[in-house]
């Protein structure tokens, strides 16, 4: 073969190499478009069309109210909803602490929540609510049967979705509650917020104990328990105050 004839191959093999690659380039175009094409389609037909919102965790809240805050539209394709922003309108219930937005199947998206749980009920004179262990307004506690420590405050009572900080006293009081021992929870029967600085447990045996500030905390946890165990059964014991722990002060009857 010569140069003039190999120069020739080598031409033509280049044109035939360029044009199955614009081969190939125009059935992947091709293939994109017929892809976009039917996922259209699909995401447009009943296919894929929401037909139920299932909620899972709901004990407290109604499932109804879950719906409702989800917002989703039934018939809208599962293929457009923004579950991450469904999820984050549940957990702007005062009784969600978390909330988990997935597909399950093209026609079903369900909702799990996470609720908070009460864990004091603040009373005022104008009612009561129930208060987690994170400091959020849980719900009204009016009629509920739960039965959780009490916290009494004076003053109007937090609505649901607020949180103890806006109100001092009960803020330190749920502070209090937090650092207490196990045992010395059983024993209190009621607590009272009288001043931000102020706390007091009111023990089942009739003791009342004057924790004030919550702070220094497990010292006064254990000057409350010294005390107690050395005083025993008294029944002239009236007050123990621990509101300096390492002098904590006895007063009878």
């Amino acid at each position: 073969m010569t140069i003039d004839e190999r120069i020739a191959a080598r031409r033509a093999g280049v044109r035939d190499a360029a044009r199955r690659r614009r081969l190939r380039r125009t059935v992947l175009a091709v293939v994109a478009v017929l892809a976009v094409v039917a996922l259209a389609a699909v995401e447009r037909s009943a296919l894929v069309g929401l037909e139920e919102v299932a909620v899972s965790g709901a004990d407290r809240l109604d499932a109804d109210a879950v719906r409702d805050a989800a917002d989703l539209t039934l018939g809208t394709s599962t293929l457009r909803l923004r579950l991450g922003d469904a999820a984050d309108r549940v957990e702007a219930l005062p009784l969600v602490r978390s909330a988990q937005a997935r597909r399950v199947d093209p026609l079903t998206v369900s909702i799990e929540v996470t609720e908070r749980q009460p864990m004091l009920r603040a009373v005022t004179d104008d009612g009561d609510v129930l208060v987690d262990r994170d400091g959020v307004v849980i719900a009204s506690g009016v009629g509920d049967p739960v039965v959780v420590p009490v916290v009494a405050i004076a003053g109007p009572a937090p609505a649901p979705g607020d949180e103890v900080a806006a109100h001092a006293a009960l803020a330190n009081a749920h502070a209090v509650w937090l650092g207490l021992s196990g045992p010395l929870r059983t024993a209190v029967d009621r607590i009272d917020a009288r001043g931000p600085d102020d706390t007091v447990l009111d023990l089942a045996r009739g003791i009342e104990v004057r924790v004030g500030r919550a702070e220094r905390l497990d010292e006064k946890v254990r000057a409350i328990g010294a005390v107690l165990a050395d005083v025993g059964d008294d029944p002239e014991v009236a007050v123990i105050d621990v509101r300096a722990p390492s002098a904590p002060v006895v007063i009878g009857r």
